[in-house]
Order: structure tokens, then sequence, then C-alpha cells
């Protein structure tokens, strides 16, 4: 695995509730949830745009859909059952939470995983396969939510408080804005990450020069 990237499993038997329910109807024979973290460095690489088929794709979720299938390429030779859950098409799976139970880090404020080195600034995967896997990260650093408040106060949609995250405000507000909607001759989406970008845990990604 390249140092970008850092991978981690969860026993779908030990799933909160939600997510045991999900990989039961995704995947029946399903045992093991993993979880693929990229990590961030570059504005450019979280930076969504519209394909000419009508889906979206970064730079962040090429590589990680890339190395996903070498996954399961790995795993269906073994013998074993292997598919990614679809995304960013809405598959009703939270990654951040099979994640969390993957001991990639914990969820913070702003509903963002917070990974012990990298904070908010990890790009998620997830692959159930019928195969019986224990695999830990090593990771070391104190790069989670502090609480220290500074997301709740930067969000334009009021959708962040000390204990709610409101996801729908949150989406209604960026729709109203007009983030759904390409812009420009790349087709971007110009999606609102204010309460990533003031957050003091972990290396800020390096800007891009917009036009």
């Amino acid at each position: 695995m390249r140092p970008c990237c850092t991978i981690a499993t969860a026993s779908v038997s030990q799933l909160p509730e939600r997510e045991r329910s999900f990989f039961m109807a995704f995947m029946p024979s399903a045992r093991t949830a993993i979880t693929l973290g990229h990590h961030v460095t570059t504005e450019e690489e979280w930076t969504w745009y519209v394909t000419e088929e009508g889906g979206e794709h970064c730079a962040a979720d090429d590589h990680a859909s890339e190395l996903c299938h070498m996954i399961e390429v790995e795993l269906t030779q073994s013998g074993y059952e292997a598919k990614a859950v679809e995304y960013p098409r809405t598959s009703g799976l939270q990654f951040r939470y099979v994640a969390q139970a993957a001991g990639m880090g914990t969820i913070g404020t702003n509903a963002f995983l917070f990974h012990p080195e990298w904070g908010p600034w990890i790009h998620l995967r997830v692959i159930a396969t019928s195969a019986k896997l224990d695999i830990r990260p090593k990771v070391s650093g104190d790069q989670l939510c502090n609480s220290c408040g500074l997301c709740i106060t930067a969000c334009p949609a009021c959708a962040i408080s000390e204990d709610t995250f409101l996801g729908l405000q949150c989406r209604s507000y960026r729709k109203l804005r007009g983030e759904y909607e390409p812009y420009g001759p790349k087709r971007e989406l110009r999606y609102c990450l204010r309460c990533a970008w003031v957050c003091p845990q972990g290396e800020s990604p390096q800007r891009r020069d917009r036009l």
C-alpha cells in the first residue's frame, strides 16, 4: 500500500446496527468490511468534476477506486467474494462509521472522520468481503477532533452543533447555492469545505489557483 493510503478492517458482526444491516443486504456472505483511507494533500485531489456520462470523479477517489479494484481482484482470485460499495452514488452506507469501527479514526463535530495523523483530510472507500480479515492501521498521532468549535462558527448553513450534524440542512444550503451544478469548461463541482479548512487538526492541503 502506498504511503498516501491506509487500510483497516472491521468484522461485519461487530458493526453498529445500521451498518451491519447494510452489509447483510449488500452481501449476505460478508464477514469483513475493509476500509481504505487516502490522505488528501492537495485541494485539487478533492475537487470533484462531472464526467461526460453524468457521474462525478476526483483524483483522490480515482486513486482509491483503483486500489479497491486491486483488492477485489486479489480476494476473488483467492476464492472469496469481494465487492466495493458504490461511490459517489448514494449507497445508504456512511463510510465514516465503518472506518471508525475499524479503528481508522473517530468522527468529529463536523461529521468528518478524523485520522490520528491526517485530521479530517482523508478520503474513504469501503469493500465487503466474505474473507475473515483482521487488519489494524499502524498509525500514531493526536490529530483527532478536539471539539474546538471552529467548524460550528464557520458553517454557513448552521448545520453543526456540539452534538449534532444536520446533513439534510447542509445539503439543502449547498443545493440552493448551486453547488451541485457543474461550473466552467471542466464542469467543476465547487463543494463547501469550510468546516474542514478552519479545522486546526492535521496539515491542510495545498491550495490550488483558481481563475
